[in-house]
């Protein structure tokens, strides 16, 4: 079978794995374990930064990539993925999905990057975004902004009606072009990158092997902007970039369905996306857990001795 992954997580406060966390010098971990100082994501910080981590690519090389300084001096979690891809910064607002595709069930999707992105626009993220921008549309034409509820008594101002009635005024010519402004952008593929107009919302990796392939993204549906200052500018950037910076480049899914939706709701029009292309299983994380147990041992003994992604110690 192939295998769809959704869910939300800590960057750091990972419950089923038991692993060493910067700063690695165990009496700043005792420092850090009886600390009062609390983030705003309720973390106990001992003046470390544990509300984000940053992910490198497989060869990705962190002196060209990551500002080492601050992310050292702000003792920020490092890792490096088995799959390939850029840099991102991963917080507990990011949004996960992972495809584990077989060559022999997906014969049709040739096991390349691009191609793997396109299948996945075209079976699952295009529909589902089509369906989260309905839900928005659906939402503001239902309750729209912009017009006004006047309580009247009797007549006035040539307005006829019984006394304690309300009267829905239009919007004004101003208001109007304000409720137009905040059409959701196009969701697209763009060169190698997810994005609303021109602006990415998220980053994404691949690994292939023989008989088939992963494909992961992480979405932004937030995030804090000081977190992205530990990302420099790439040498290698697509075309549509530019010189912008990450915060410039990037947009947050969160302005755009936010205000009359949430992350959760994300998830379920990704699955009603899975649904149109595939007869859908849906199983928990105890269920994956138990196969994961039956099959190597754990996820414990996976991390422990055959994972390939591994903590980068700056």
């Amino acid at each position: 079978r192939c295998w769809g992954i959704i869910g939300l997580h800590e960057p750091t406060q990972n419950k089923i794995l038991d692993f060493a966390l910067p700063p690695y010098d165990w009496n700043t971990q005792r420092k850090l374990a009886t600390s009062q100082l609390v983030d705003e994501f309720g973390h106990h910080t001992g003046g470390v930064n544990q509300s984000c981590t940053i992910i490198l690519g497989i060869g990705g090389k962190p002196e060209k990539l990551i500002n080492i300084d601050a992310a050292r001096d702000d003792g920020v979690l490092v890792l490096r993925r088995f799959s390939g891809g850029g840099t991102v910064v991963v917080d507990h607002s990011s949004m996960w999905t992972t495809f584990i595709g077989r060559n022999s069930i997906l014969p049709h999707v040739k096991p390349f990057p691009r191609e793997i992105m396109q299948w996945s626009v075209d079976a699952v993220f295009g529909s589902a975004f089509q369906s989260w921008g309905k839900e928005m549309e659906d939402s503001r034409s239902n309750n729209p902004k912009g017009k006004q509820t006047l309580v009247f008594k009797g007549k006035s101002c040539g307005l006829s009606g019984g006394v304690g009635e309300s009267l829905i005024l239009p919007s004004s010519a101003d208001e109007t072009q304000q409720m137009h402004s905040t059409d959701t952008p196009l969701f697209h593929l763009k060169e190698n990158d997810y994005v609303l107009g021109e602006r990415k919302i998220g980053g994404n990796a691949q690994a292939i092997v023989k008989d088939g392939w992963i494909h992961h993204t992480s979405f932004l549906y937030d995030f804090v902007d000081t977190n992205m200052e530990y990302l420099t500018l790439p040498d290698k950037r697509p075309d549509y970039r530019g010189n912008r910076s990450h915060n410039e480049f990037l947009v947050r899914l969160k302005e755009h369905y936010g205000e009359r939706s949430n992350k959760n709701a994300f998830f379920e029009h990704v699955k009603k996306g899975v649904n149109e292309s595939f007869e859908m299983e849906e199983v928990s994380l105890n269920d994956v857990l138990t196969i994961a147990e039956d099959q190597f041992g754990g996820l414990q003994e996976w991390w422990d001795t055959k994972c390939r992604t591994k903590v980068v110690k700056l």
